[in-house]
């Protein structure tokens, strides 16, 4: 056990000054902007920033990461998956999970479900595997419910820790790549080579081209193009993510919610406009829609109902689940205190089936450049 001088240390070397807050909030609207943009955008030097970065990154507060898209030029999709155990057995059966490379997200809360799963799988037939065969056998899992995303209106990537000025916002998010509307449909063959091109994108979303080569062997030129084709089809999305406990929005909860299905596009692209929704999708079964927001307390989640309520009388509140503990996000492994300590690299287009578990948590395949 640590001391408590330790512990406070600790605490403090992890406070999120105003400078800290503004870099974060800058690498929100662009993962993969290059640091002297970053730099210039807040009015410092890039060198400056990316050793801020550096700093911020060791401490496992911050982190930039990539993770799984849906889009329709693709068949990968996403399943959010309520999961009951064995009494006493929550944060073994969360551990475990946290080792699968199919769930990216691990959450461990309080209402009807004991756990709440993030999975992504490159397609139906994967995720339909996983579900059947290696989930539905865990021992302590009693029962599990999935509900696979129809459409994704808002996520992590969009949510943002704090309001830039809006020109800057505007020069930082015309250098973040966006899938093509406009690109001919055309799948993204993932080769062994893609393959690892991605999951090192999903270790460190801010790796040069010339780290993706040297670590693949790769020429430039060909992880350029690797990386265009994964980031431009939305089968990859990159995000800058921050500890929620130092966010200043601590509490997490999950709504699942109904709504008339004629209007419920409209209703979805409403909700993920308010400020504190991090999260806004259509899933597959009943209730219809999921939502996830980021507030300063747990009296909030009662006014948040009550002002989608009053914007959108056709929504009714079905069930909510309160985060107790965030164990992985998108393949980041987490403290209890909400700081990366770890990553599983995210693989969901390599045979799993048959190997759903990595034997530990992988750290950084390569540092942060400063």
């Amino acid at each position: 056990m640590i001391s408590f001088k330790t512990a406070r240390r600790l605490k403090e070397s992890t406070i999120l000054t105003n400078d800290d807050r503004e870099l974060i909030g800058a690498l929100q609207a662009g993962p993969r902007a290059p640091w002297t943009d970053i730099g210039e955008a807040l009015g410092v030097s890039g060198v400056t920033a990316a050793r801020r970065w550096e700093r911020i990154s060791a401490t496992g507060v911050a982190w930039v990461t990539a993770a799984p898209g849906m889009s329709r030029r693709t068949e990968q999709c996403v399943a959010y998956v309520e999961v009951e155990c064995m009494p006493g057995r929550r944060k073994e059966v969360a551990a475990e999970l946290a080792r699968h490379d199919l769930v990216v997200t691990v959450e461990i809360t309080t209402g009807t479900a004991d756990i709440l799963l993030t999975i992504a799988a490159a397609n139906l037939m994967t995720l339909s595997h996983y579900l059947l065969d290696h989930l539905g056998g865990m021992e302590s899992v009693l029962r599990t419910r999935a509900r696979i995303a129809t459409k994704i209106y808002t996520e992590g990537s969009r949510w943002r820790l704090l309001d830039l000025p809006e020109d800057t916002l505007n020069r930082l998010e015309r250098l973040r790549p966006e899938p093509e509307p406009d690109r001919p449909d055309e799948a993204v063959s993932m080769t062994p080579d893609v393959q690892r091109v991605a999951g090192l994108l999903t270790v460190n979303g801010r790796a040069s081209y010339a780290e993706l080569s040297a670590e693949t062997g790769l020429s430039p030129t060909t992880v350029r193009r690797h990386v265009s084709k994964l980031l431009g089809s939305g089968m990859l999305v990159p995000r800058t993510d921050v500890a929620a406990e130092l966010s200043g929005s601590p509490v997490q909860v999950y709504l699942w919610a109904d709504a008339p299905v004629d209007g419920l596009p409209a209703t979805a692209r409403t909700i993920s406009q308010i400020r504190q929704v991090r999260l806004c999708t259509t899933v597959s079964s009943a209730p219809s829609m999921l939502l996830c927001a980021w507030l300063h307390t747990v009296e909030e989640v009662h006014r948040l109902e009550l002002a989608i309520a009053n914007r959108l009388p056709q929504v009714r509140i079905v069930d909510r689940l309160v985060v107790l503990r965030t164990v992985k996000r998108m393949g980041r492994l987490l403290d209890s205190h909400g700081r990366a300590v770890g990553v599983v690299p995210i693989n969901i287009w390599d045979d799993t089936l048959d190997h759903p578990a990595r034997p530990g948590p992988i750290e950084s395949a390569f540092p942060t450049p400063p």
